[in-house]
């Protein structure tokens, strides 16, 4: 199977008409030196820091050219160009996938150039990525307790509320896997596994797409498969 570059645009999947030469991904740590007294110069290791890598590639003008992935979307060089204005502009997540490459991340789109070289009106461009993680803010409500001398009642257990299940939060799964909602390419299935829901299509058969938790992609599960932490 030859490789294919995909920019997935919150959901929507573009694959590259011509894949990029060239690829460098930069992993780094937040390490930091500090001095120490009679010790002299100390490494203070950090966590890991976010992934960013860039690419060159050109939009063609002639999308029947023999070196264009015939999988692509044939659109203009411009649409290509505003298709990825329009997600850098808006602060879109951008999965970046390169199959059999071991290339799956979600980033954001931190720098974008493009322009003309030559009379083909091919577009030529590099493109900027920088890892995106999913975050959320959490906020503690201080509540003064009231001093009070009647007699301790024992406390009631509240019965278990049933959470609903929305993108982003936390789930427990126990079932098979699929490659799309619809149910097709089943695959491995999850017993008692930690996952997070990134993606609900109401109304199928398969409505909830799971990732681990740190974003890499497992599938399409049923609904009964997945019970909110």
């Amino acid at each position: 199977m030859a490789v294919q570059f995909y920019l997935e645009i919150e959901g929507k999947r573009y694959i590259l008409p011509v894949n990029p030469a060239e690829i460098k991904i930069s992993e780094n740590t937040n390490n930091s030196s500090v001095e120490v007294v009679k010790l002299g110069e100390v490494n203070q290791l950090g966590l890991r820091a976010l992934t960013d890598f860039s690419f060159d590639s050109f939009f063609p003008k002639n999308t029947k050219a023999g070196y264009v992935n015939k999988k692509c979307k044939k659109l203009s060089p411009q649409n290509w160009v505003k298709t990825i204005q329009k997600a850098k502009s808006g602060n879109k997540r951008v999965r970046v996938i390169g199959t059999d490459l071991g290339i799956n991340i979600l980033t954001t789109i931190e720098s974008f150039e493009w322009g003309y070289q030559d009379s083909t009106l091919d577009v030529y461009f590099s493109i900027s990525f920088k890892e995106y993680r999913e975050y959320s803010a959490k906020y503690v409500k201080t509540v003064k307790k009231k001093v009070s001398t009647a007699k301790k009642q024992p406390a009631r257990p509240k019965p278990p509320a049933n959470k609903p299940i929305t993108a982003g939060c936390e789930v427990i799964v126990n079932g098979r896997l699929h490659r799309d909602s619809y149910g097709a390419g089943p695959g491995l299935t999850e017993k008692n596994a930690r996952r997070k829901v990134n993606f609900i299509a109401k109304g199928r058969k398969y409505p909830y797409h799971v990732t681990l938790l740190n974003g890499g992609w497992r599938g399409w599960v049923t609904a009964g498969s997945v019970k909110r932490v």
